[in-house]
């Protein structure tokens, strides 16, 4: 008895109400203030699992704020549907000594819907507050409680989730039941001092005197760094029904079991004309490609988001009936179909966006999308149902090179998707300009693009009008002013796996005259190149998330009216971070030919690394912008 008085104690000892904390900002550590927009006095997170089917999240904070880069953490929004409520949510704001400004109860929160026009059904919602500071610093103390039945989703103890922002105090505890098992995934302690205490049925950390860490360019997220910490339980709900589960094998059978094997049924007409479509190949390749594109054709994304339809499925009967779903919905239909013409495929949980993969540590719902799994011989592919536009088997960057969960009858699987190779995501651009004595010039260019290349040019110019395609390529091409087009197409190149955009324009004084000389840079169609911004004493890591190849070759056509003085010289760069070169080559007197190479190489890369991976583009941008010169 006494064991289980001293873990109520430890429980609730964590909880600091506002009363009892001074507020002025007179009283933080000058050490917390460099660096910091805003310092979080203290964080106390607190969850209970009370049994398999309730959970209850008390959340408090201090936050006080320096100046208006910092005011976003003065606005507070808490999300709930019909099995997450809020119980209690009240926020005070204090000035800079402390003295109280405005007392914020729950009728001061608006109440919204929490999906925009791109969702057709959600009963998800959410309040939100947003404070409108009169000076600097102040204070704002918030608290809410939640109660929720989905105890399948522990939140995450994730330290700091923002730059410019210092942490006096941070605490997390989870009480749990003794037939629930606790599984955690503890990531980037090491270098931290946190206090730990652990015990049955009970856990807590606690960290102290964080300092602000200051943005800087290309650093990785900030989970990949500090301290977080994953949960999960042997014993779960999700939206009423019950789960039981070990290890991503047992979760896996019993999301496809519960949530999955009985939405795959299709009407009869529509097993009938996709057996009808497939009737002439035997391959099973060509077979998921002909359902792959069927599927394009017939249905358009669009997310539900009602009670259990934000994780199981819509039924592939309604999908086929609606001709719309989201990204369960149109990867359960695909694998509906791919089964009527005898291709096995599989439901995938995966994070998508920023490049993230599922902790395989922990067995718990996770992810943000759903992909399809189809193995057929020795190939793995892996298909985006969401998406109109990608070619059969093209993922792009949105999914690739992670860790997903692939569920089937027999269990779930841990298995990464497709790592493009830096080659594979190629920029190829041909092309020929012209210029007259006066700089004017004169050109036409062709560029095909694989890969994630091909992605990133596919969201970003495919079905857009002339007049955007216009602006677009104005700001492909910012390095020439003045342009005028003549053509503009794009073409997205699916049975090649390619993406082509051909462009004829004109522009003046593109070369520039300096007295006598006309200055005319080289490197007219690719020249992107910038630098990063120089950091003095880096702190962080750095990352470089994309690997990409552009190969260049233009013939530039020079006036004969002028001398030529200078030709730039070969240039060649082989560092670990990749390689760049450029050429040019003499076809006749006034006829050469620009050859440019630029690889770069994805990686994590210590601080210490950055400014000789910053001298590296300095120099691409060097040579990037070199010139050649004529003479009158």
């Amino acid at each position: 008895m006494k064991k289980i008085i001293t873990l109520i104690f430890l429980f609730f000892n964590f909880l600091i109400y506002a009363q009892d904390f001074d507020f002025s900002s007179l009283s933080i550590p000058e050490n917390l203030k460099e660096d910091a927009n805003s310092v979080a006095r203290f964080e106390n997170f607190a969850i209970e699992i009370k049994s398999q089917r309730e959970m209850i999240i008390n959340y408090q904070t201090a936050i006080t704020i320096f100046n208006d880069l910092g005011d976003k953490h003065s606005n507070l929004t808490i999300y709930y549907d019909k099995k997450r409520t809020i119980n209690e949510v009240k926020a005070t704001v204090y000035d800079s000594k402390g003295v109280i400004v405005k007392k914020i109860k729950k009728s001061d929160f608006k109440d919204y819907s929490a999906f925009d026009g791109i969702s057709l059904f959600n009963d998800n919602r959410l309040i939100h507050y947003e404070h409108t500071p009169i000076s600097y610093p102040y204070t704002i103390y918030y608290e809410y409680e939640i109660n929720t039945s989905n105890t399948a989703f522990i939140p995450d103890w994730i330290l700091n989730d923002s730059y410019s922002q210092s942490v006096k105090s941070a605490k997390f505890s989870i009480k749990y039941p003794p037939n629930i098992s606790l599984f955690k995934s503890e990531e980037n302690f090491k270098g931290f001092e946190i206090n730990k205490t652990e015990k049955l049925g009970f856990l807590s950390y606690e960290i102290k005197d964080l300092p602000a860490l200051k943005r800087e360019p290309y650093t990785p997220a900030l989970f990949d760094f500090l301290p977080t910490v994953k949960f999960g339980i042997s014993k779960f709900n999700l939206e009423g029904v019950d789960g039981d589960a070990l290890n991503w094998k047992e979760f896996g059978k019993w999301y496809y079991d519960n949530l999955i094997q009985n939405t795959l049924e299709l009407p009869e007409v529509t097993k009938l004309k996709i057996k009808s479509m497939t009737a002439n190949t035997s391959d099973p390749f060509e077979k998921a490609k002909i359902v792959y594109e069927y599927v394009q054709s017939k249905v358009r994304y669009i997310s539900v988001q009602v009670g259990i339809g934000g994780f199981k499925p819509m039924f592939a009967s309604d999908v086929d009936r609606l001709g719309y779903g989201d990204c369960k919905a149109l990867t359960n239909y695909t694998a509906a179909l791919l089964k009527e013409v005898g291709v096995a495929s599989y439901h995938t949980l995966i994070f998508g966006g920023e490049k993230r993969s599922l902790n395989k540590s922990i067995a718990s719902p996770q992810g943000n999308h759903m992909i399809l799994y189809v193995p057929i011989a020795n190939q793995e592919i892996w298909l985006e149902c969401t998406s109109q536009k990608d070619p059969f088997a093209e993922i792009g960057s949105f999914t690739d090179d992670r860790d997903a969960l692939v569920l089937s009858p027999d269990g779930g699987v841990i298995r990464h998707t497709k790592v493009y190779k830096t080659e594979e995501n190629l920029q190829t651009t041909k092309g020929s300009y012209t210029i007259d004595s006066e700089g004017n010039i004169t050109a036409d260019v062709y560029i095909e693009s694989t890969g994630t290349q091909y992605d990133d040019n596919l969201l970003g110019n495919e079905g857009k009008n002339q007049k955007e395609l216009d602006i677009i390529f104005k700001k492909y091409l910012s390095n020439i002013n003045n342009i005028k087009f003549s053509k503009i197409e794009v073409f997205n190149n699916k049975e090649a796996f390619k993406f082509e955009e051909k462009l004829a324009f004109t522009a003046t004084n593109y070369g520039v005259i300096n007295g006598t000389q006309l200055l005319i840079p080289m490197n007219a169609f690719n020249n992107g190149s910038e630098a990063p911004a120089r950091i003095r004493d880096r702190k962080l890591p750095f990352e470089i998330s994309m690997n990409f190849l552009d190969i260049d070759e233009v013939k530039i056509a020079l006036p004969t009216q002028l001398k030529i003085e200078y030709i730039p010289e070969k240039v060649e760069l082989n560092t670990k971070f990749g390689t760049y070169s450029i050429e040019v080559i003499k076809i006749d007197d006034y006829n050469y030919l620009f050859k440019r190479t630029l690889k770069i190489i994805s990686g994590n890369y210590q601080k210490e690394e950055y400014e000789p991976y910053r001298n590296f583009r300095k120099e691409i941008a060097k040579h990037d912008n070199s010139k050649i010169i004529l003479i009158k």
